[in-house]
């Protein structure tokens, strides 16, 4: 078993135009909501986590159409906004903090991968966590540091390499990743005054634990940040 947790929280500007959530916005007459999940098909046996806005599932029913896609996922609201990523995670402790394998993985991507051979490739190398990376130096993504095999820092917005992160973040036990945020909050590493999930990774690595990386190929990453990169996906190109 292990459990997928994607937060659909935040407020996008790039589509702020929307009537809908973007989650509920369409990608070759799909909403991002089913892209994102059906995305993960192929990982079993697995459950489900979601975070999503109070507002939105009282108002466009996020919650059901979820149950749908998944009915044996688990659906947690959230009333308010939190200070970012990490701290949306974190509202899923109750679920995630124990010995079960987690994947954290953006709620507006999608990845052409097997990710039953990721989730190999991190066991064979014995890594306690584990990020796909592809090759970038925008400093809109995060971004990995790699040494003999492992990743020894990771950076938000500010390219540490080529390796930037894809939104997929890998935690042997899902009680790293609490423990891990936790120290990111009390230390308050956050990046103009919010915490992302890569701060994790960072506290892991400090504590010895060994963080793994999976290379993927640009073309192979699929991120929906703004309604033009899903217009350039749905026309055949990339980033």
């Amino acid at each position: 078993m292990i459990n997928i947790l994607i937060p659909f929280m935040g407020k996008s500007t790039f589509f702020k135009e929307s009537f809908f959530p973007k989650s509920l916005v369409e990608i070759k007459g799909k909403t991002m909501l089913e892209t994102v999940a059906e995305n993960y098909a192929d990982v079993n046996p697995k459950t489900c986590l979601f975070v999503f806005d109070d507002k939105d599932c009282r108002e466009f029913h996020l919650d059901a159409s979820a149950k749908i896609l998944s009915p044996e996922c688990i659906v947690i609201r959230l009333r308010t906004q939190t200070q970012g990523a990490l701290c949306t995670c974190l509202m899923a402790i109750d679920h995630i903090n124990n010995e079960t394998p987690l994947i954290i993985a953006n709620s507006d991507q999608i990845i052409d991968v097997d990710y039953n051979a990721v989730l190999q490739h991190f066991d064979a190398e014995q890594d306690d966590a584990g990020v796909i990376t592809f090759p970038n130096i925008h400093p809109r993504w995060s971004y990995a540091k790699k040494q003999n095999g492992s990743v020894v820092e990771v950076a938000e917005k500010r390219p540490l390499s080529k390796d930037a992160i894809a939104g997929f973040y890998y935690y042997r036990h899902g009680s790293d990743f609490v423990e891990g945020a936790k120290r990111a909050l009390l230390k308050g590493n956050s990046h103009n005054g919010r915490f992302y999930i890569s701060a994790s990774l960072n506290e892991m690595i400090l504590d010895g634990k060994k963080v793994g990386y999976f290379d993927i190929k640009k073309e192979q990453y699929h991120s929906f940040y703004s309604p033009e990169k899903i217009k350039e996906y749905e026309e055949g190109k990339y980033l």
